[in-house]
């Protein structure tokens, strides 16, 4: 069982226990005890543990079992927005089925723009999913969105990126909103951007 003597929001109590139980045991093991100290767990200790078994089962494959915690976690944390991003990117990158994906980075959207938290994040989902399912309008469309979001300071997101731009098809794009787009997160050299976050800080994408 997890044993936290910090207080209830401590992340790093959750994240160090389960550093050490991945040390020593199988990932089976520990699946299994993150799941145990889960149906015990309040407040935000609760959604620590909820999105730290979301990865562990995604690692393990059991998609099906992760989209369920994402569901508990979704209705216990209305604000919640990187849950439903989860359960987007879990349809979208492991089950192939990106009009689901769709529907819930919708349901995403909806959180961020009511929060301001992962806006940009949720709206470069958007794109890539819009981009695989050949819809050039609706991602340029997106990609206007993505430019007009004013970042707060203090607020969590991510930085500028232009994957889905770079992977577009020659006239997907309408070609104002492409010009304006490679102005406002131009390409540098070795591809990507100057402002997107390095591939490995994105373990939860499911690439």
């Amino acid at each position: 069982m997890l044993v936290v003597t910090g207080p209830p929001n401590s992340f790093h109590d959750v994240d160090e226990w389960i550093k050490r139980l991945r040390r020593t045991r199988p990932l089976s093991q520990v699946i299994h005890a993150v799941a145990d100290s889960l149906t015990t767990a309040q407040g935000d200790n609760y959604r620590f543990l909820g999105g730290e078994l979301v990865l562990l089962l995604r690692e393990a494959g059991q998609h099906l079992d992760a989209l369920l915690i994402l569901d508990e976690l979704l209705q216990r944390y209305p604000t919640d927005v990187r849950s439903a991003i989860g359960k987007a990117n879990i349809y979208f990158y492991s089950l192939n089925q990106a009009e689901q994906a769709l529907t819930w980075i919708d349901v995403a959207l909806g959180r961020a723009n009511r929060t301001l938290f992962f806006r940009r994040e949720a709206l470069g989902e958007k794109a890539r999913i819009l981009l695989t399912l050949g819809r050039g309008e609706e991602l340029s469309d997106v990609l206007e969105e993505i430019m007009s979001v004013q970042i707060v300071a203090g607020t969590p997101d991510i930085g500028r990126e232009r994957d889905f731009v770079d992977r577009a098809p020659p006239g997907f794009i309408r070609k104002n909103v492409l010009d304006r787009y490679n102005e406002f997160c131009p390409k540098r050299a070795g591809g990507g951007s100057a402002e997107e976050p390095p591939p490995l800080g994105r373990p939860d994408r499911g690439r």
